[in-house]
């Protein structure tokens, strides 16, 4: 039985700051329209035990050209032990691992898309006993290649070509939700009895042009239509000495992000409220006006549930040293999740 995966979020700015860059992770340059996503595909399972999906993006980067999202193909007939083989979901980060779909706000917190490696080429496998209060996760992948620029974070690579440049990563997680397992939306839009989960992972990519070690830990706690959801997230990017791709990064790189998130669901109107706080160093060996604070407020109605939903969001971003840039903004999205 086959059932459709589908991610359309289409974006107004109606206001956008003159110094705000796609580079920089805002989420315009102009005021105007923005498709963000257009995903379709399709997921099933076969014999009960072997799950799979394959899904596209139609419309994807500056030239709007279609590309692979995730094709993946799995075993889980053991739950202690589920096989996972493709592009897909690397173990690292919440926020990250979390659906672009079912996040409290319009876009995943700065930290995240700056330093978790989403989606690779790679095999995992799974763990989760007494009803998740114990799982683990433990993989490798094709090595991580990352931008220059520190906001544009990790290159999903499909690996249509194999290997080539890359080598290879290893990924491991340990997480826990001792009071039942939790929903995939951040939200907790079940208004649910207290539920918590709490997450440590980490990541070494044996890069052809950089060696980088990840370290991320995040707890997220529902209650009554609240959330609040807290993540550190630690990169050390150590540049080869006879990198196989060109490299701007003359010497090692460490880059530290701190989240913070609260938010309510009030069940009887269908609506949403949320406000994050971000703190993120790029290089702490270096003061400049990447090293920034961020805030954003938003708010969401669900027309249903979490597949037909309408989004806005404020985001100010103030840097810390050096010049202060106009770059906050303001987004409206409406999203239809599959």
């Amino acid at each position: 039985m086959l059932s459709p995966l589908v991610l359309v979020q289409a974006q107004a700015v109606p206001y956008v700051g003159e110094h705000a860059f796609l580079q920089a992770g805002d989420v315009a340059e102009g005021q105007g329209f923005r498709v963000r996503r257009a995903r379709v595909g399709f997921a099933g399972t076969l014999a009960g035990y072997v799950p799979f999906a394959v899904a596209g993006e139609l419309a994807a980067g500056e030239d709007a050209a279609p590309r692979l999202s995730e094709a993946w193909i799995g075993y889980a007939h053991f739950p202690f032990a589920h096989l996972y083989l493709g592009a897909h979901d690397v173990p690292f980060s919440r926020s990250a691992m979390t659906g672009a779909g079912e996040g409290a706000l319009i876009e995943r917190p700065f930290a995240v898309r700056a330093m978790a490696p989403f989606r690779q080429v790679g095999l995992h496998v799974e763990g989760h006993f007494r009803d998740r209060t114990f799982s683990y996760f433990a993989g490798m992948f094709n090595g991580f290649q990352r931008s220059d620029q520190f906001f544009t974070g990790y290159v999903e690579n499909a690996g249509s070509l194999g290997n080539r440049f890359d080598h290879v990563a290893y990924v491991a997680r340990l997480a826990t939700e001792p009071l039942g397992p939790l929903p995939r939306s951040t939200q907790d839009l079940a208004v649910s009895r207290p539920r918590v989960g709490a997450g440590a992972s980490y990541f070494f990519s044996d890069g052809g042009t950089r060696d980088i070690h990840g370290i991320g830990a995040d707890v997220l706690v529902h209650a009554a239509g609240a959330h609040a959801l807290a993540e550190l997230l630690w990169n050390q990017s150590d540049p080869e000495r006879a990198p196989t791709q060109p490299l701007g990064q003359l010497g090692p790189i460490t880059s530290l992000g701190l989240v913070g998130e609260v938010g309510y669901f009030v069940r009887r109107i269908k609506l949403g409220v949320s406000a994050r706080f971000e703190w993120l160093d790029p290089n702490v060996d270096l003061s400049d006006e990447t090293d920034s604070w961020a805030l954003t407020a938003g708010a969401s109605y669900h027309f249903i549930d979490n597949v037909l939903k309408a989004q806005a969001d404020f985001t100010h971003r103030q840097e810390i040293h050096g010049v202060a840039l106009d770059n906050d903004a303001v987004a409206l999205q409406l999203q239809l999740n599959l």
